[in-house]
């Protein structure tokens, strides 16, 4: 073999190396997508969800200014503020694109201290089948969140039909958890629902419960009528009515 040939091989396998190496395993919002998929469900509804609080205590003046702040950099419309007896809230909503409604509150539920650590709540819902640009969104999400003082704890739940043959909602569910290689941790059975929290060594972080650590919260269930069966998946918990 001469040597251009030898540094050619060479080359092809240390281009192919780093085309391997570059390409990022699916996380786990898309993980849940497939597993969805390859289940038989057909989605309608995706949403994804942050709730937490703000790293640090904010003199109560300046809450107001972390909500309008918020609004602006997501692009919604001004934030409007309520008073209960549960504390101050700030509300917007808007649109990113014509499918999808973003809804932001921030809560002072101790208006009464004079520094506090505000609660921010931020759901983005959308109709149809979440595609790859949801990645994109959930970064853009994180990203003003983190600029602000705000560590992200985002959740991701999808819904829709379930297969009907030869189905019921402890079959359905059982079909998800197989494709995620999930073990039950706890769940809840009745005549027409199932819901199951699991956990999956193919998806990150959890949430700690009595029976152990739990990823993914799967939930099926038939409808009035018998006639329709309703999947909902979500990691680490469903955040979505089922």
């Amino acid at each position: 073999m001469d040597w251009k040939r030898l540094v050619s091989g060479t080359l092809f396998f240390f281009i192919l190396f780093l085309s391997v190496g570059s390409s990022s395993p699916p996380d786990d919002m898309e993980q849940l997508i497939d597993a969805f998929r390859r289940a038989g469900g057909r989605s309608e509804t995706a949403v994804l969800h942050h709730g937490n609080r703000t790293r640090n205590p904010l003199p109560r003046e300046e809450v107001g200014d972390l909500a309008r702040r918020l609004s602006r950099e997501l692009g919604l419309k001004p934030a409007r503020r309520t008073e209960s007896r549960h504390g101050h809230r700030w509300t917007a909503t808007g649109k990113w694109g014509r499918n999808l409604t973003v809804r932001l509150n921030v809560i002072n539920d101790r208006a009464d201290l004079r520094k506090n650590r505000p609660y921010i709540s931020v759901s983005l819902t959308g109709r149809g089948h979440p595609d790859r640009k949801w990645s994109h969104l959930r970064n853009r999400l994180e990203k003003v969140l983190a600029a602000n003082g705000i560590s992200p704890q985002i959740q991701f739940s999808i819904q829709g039909s379930g297969p009907m043959a030869g189905s019921n909602p402890e079959e359905a569910v059982r079909r998800v958890l197989k494709r995620l290689n999930a073990r039950e941790i706890e769940g809840m059975r009745t005549d027409r629902t199932t819901s199951i929290s699991a956990f999956s060594p193919a998806l990150r972080g959890g949430l700690e419960t009595k029976g152990g650590t739990m990823n993914v919260q799967v939930a099926a269930r038939m409808d009035r009528n018998g006639e329709r069966l309703i999947l909902t998946l979500g990691t680490p918990i469903i955040t979505i009515e089922y």
